[in-house]
């Protein structure tokens, strides 16, 4: 294995240590002078739009970083211009920063994962920082539900304003009211559809549609949570082609799935909320909120199945981040 190649492993697994379920790997590809270089990527979506001679983590700034140029060389050290892709914390880094590092050329080799290979002390130790990682997770879902209710709990014992009373629709219906408003314009959409054909289908087709669909509305009891999020993680609602999807043979989408039933086990051990908004028994608005994730996805069962449409990362509150 190459200098660069180990300096790659060493910061996936510095990576996977400090964020296990933030889904590291990484991409390799030739550039037009043939050169080989490597792409740092997450949950399958690149952190750059180009790719770097080696991912490497700096040790004095526990940052990692992405490789761009050799400065100085010795017979022990690499001096190196490189962008910060990942801060120390294990957040991506969001202002494009270049820094000077000095690399040793000599890898500790407990630090990589050589071969797919790994000692019972590295096992015991991923283990434990993964157990440490899930308990303040789950802490920290359980301050923020605390917060919010002792703020609920404080608007509604103060007296009636107009503020207290913007305050507290703030707090406690903002996701109801989005909810309300991505219905709305749904159906004001699909109002505006049909109001350009004729009277017939108006008066004939739309009435048979609504039955039907009130007929073959999915109970909540069908909605497999961990089944349908084991299906996101794993990409199978992206189109042919997307760059995240995994390729068609059968290795990959194996794969894929095993580390999507693992991800999905892992994140909702902890715990998983599901609530279901039902639009007038035409069809359900499916919500299931992932704590350990920062996690809420959607989905909308209509015509006898479950669609998935969308997801969003929640925002903790600036005291708990």
């Amino acid at each position: 294995m190459s200098l660069e190649s180990k300096r790659t492993e060493q910061a996936l697994h510095h990576l996977k240590t400090l964020k296990p379920y933030d889904g590291w790997s990484h991409d390799t590809y030739l550039n037009s002078r043939g050169k080989q270089l490597v792409m740092l990527k997450r949950r399958n979506v690149p952190l750059t739009n180009t790719g770097y001679s080696a991912i490497a983590l700096d040790n004095n700034s526990q940052c990692v970083i992405g490789v761009v140029s050799i400065i100085k060389e010795t017979d022990d050290v690499s001096s190196c211009r490189g962008r910060v892709l990942v801060e120390k914390d294990g957040t991506v880094a969001r202002d494009e920063r270049e820094i000077t590092v000095n690399l040793s050329k000599t890898v500790p080799s407990g630090s990589s994962v050589s071969g797919g290979r790994q000692t019972k002390e590295e096992k015991l130790k991923q283990e434990i920082e993964r157990n440490r990682l899930n308990r303040e997770r789950a802490r920290e879902g359980l301050r923020k539900r605390e917060h919010d209710n002792r703020q609920t709990a404080a608007v509604a014992a103060a007296p009636f304003s107009a503020e207290n009373f913007m305050t507290k629709l703030s707090d406690e219906d903002t996701s109801q009211l989005a909810k309300l408003g991505l219905v709305f314009i749904a159906v004001v959409t699909i109002l505006r559809i049909i109001s350009s054909f004729k009277f017939a289908f108006n008066a004939i087709v739309l009435p048979l549609l609504i039955l039907y669909a009130m007929q073959n509305c999915p109970a909540n009891d069908t909605f497999d949570a961990k089944k349908e999020l084991k299906r996101v993680l794993r990409g199978q609602h992206l189109p042919e082609g997307h760059q995240d999807k995994p390729a068609g043979d059968w290795l990959s989408r194996t794969v894929a799935r095993v580390t999507a039933s693992v991800a999905a086990e892992a994140a909702t051990a902890l715990g998983y909320e599901v609530s279901y908004f039902n639009m007038s028994g035409i069809c359900t608005l499916a919500t299931v909120d992932v704590p350990v994730m920062n996690l809420e996805l959607y989905w909308i069962g209509a015509f006898g199945r479950w669609k998935y449409m969308y997801k969003t990362e929640k925002q903790l509150p600036q005291e708990h981040q």
